[in-house]
């Protein structure tokens, strides 16, 4: 706030008796004869915004080591180092969410784990439906259920990188990891994934599209819009025509010059 303003020193003994001393832009200040010298004076406090800006800096950096909750972790920009590549910005959002899951597994431990045992023994005790009546242990496993599947997620990744190389693909079970990691991501893995019959079939269309049209071989005549030999001085139709002439033996043509017959700008 220093920074920003001025501070202002007037020697009204140098000034005509009477003057308004508010400054703006424009102002003019009288003065009268006396002695040479400055009358108004101004004073302007040093900025120390940087050094307030490398304060503020380091007390989110003692933040997020205090809560273990760093600031990429929610938005921030400008991360250097290891997070300025895909793989590093995912290994350390892998570090910050182990702390997230400590967190949710004290609740597990500490709210949810004792919560439920006590309601078990409530029921063990005063409930008066023989049937439900047990010998349980109560665990909450949320939390342990979700780091086992982030696990079993990224090491089916990793197999599946493995078995990428040729020689090795043939021992790998393709469907089954497949499959696998759609479980591993929540997902249905009869809507998202094919069986094998299903797949060589899907490879075979993709094989069609993906393939180039197959030139004419010599000595085969060309084929007719049934699959019939085309008739003579006639272009082939269907898949093999090329052209786009549907099958015509009239070209488009070329526009007329200037000069040449049926130009219409010709002088008759």
């Amino acid at each position: 706030m220093l920074s920003g303003n001025l501070l202002i020193e007037v020697d009204e003994t140098n000034l005509v008796p009477g003057q308004d001393l508010s400054v703006y832009p424009g102002k003019v200040f009288r003065r009268q004869g006396g002695a040479p010298g400055q009358a108004i004076f101004g004073t302007k406090f040093p900025n120390v915004a940087g050094e307030n800006m490398q304060l503020f800096d380091k007390a989110r950096v003692l933040s997020d080591e205090s809560t273990g909750f760093p600031s990429f972790a929610h938005g921030q920009t400008g991360v250097s180092g290891v997070g300025r590549t895909a793989s590093g910005i995912s290994m350390l959002m892998s570090a910050a969410n182990g702390s997230i899951r400590t967190v949710i597994k004290n609740v597990d431990d500490y709210l949810l784990n004792p919560l439920g045992k006590a309601f078990f023994s409530f029921n063990m005790q005063f409930d008066y439906d023989p049937s439900i009546k047990g010998d349980l242990d109560v665990k909450a496993q949320g939390t342990a259920s979700l780091m086992a599947n982030e696990v079993r997620s990224q090491r089916l990744m990793q197999f599946l990188q493995v078995a990428q190389n040729p020689t090795l693909a043939p021992f790998a079970k393709m469907d089954y990891i497949i499959r696998e990691i759609a479980v591993s991501m929540d997902l249905d893995p009869d809507k998202v994934t094919n069986s094998m019959e299903d797949a060589a079939i899907q490879a075979e269309i993709l094989k069609g599209f993906q393939a180039p049209p197959e030139p004419p071989q010599p000595g085969v005549p060309p084929t007719g819009p049934q699959g019939g030999p085309a008739p003579q001085g006639q272009a082939p139709t269907g898949p093999q025509d090329m052209t786009g002439g549907g099958g015509g033996n009239i070209g488009v043509g070329a526009a007329a010059t200037p000069g040449e017959p049926g130009f219409s700008g010709n002088v008759q």
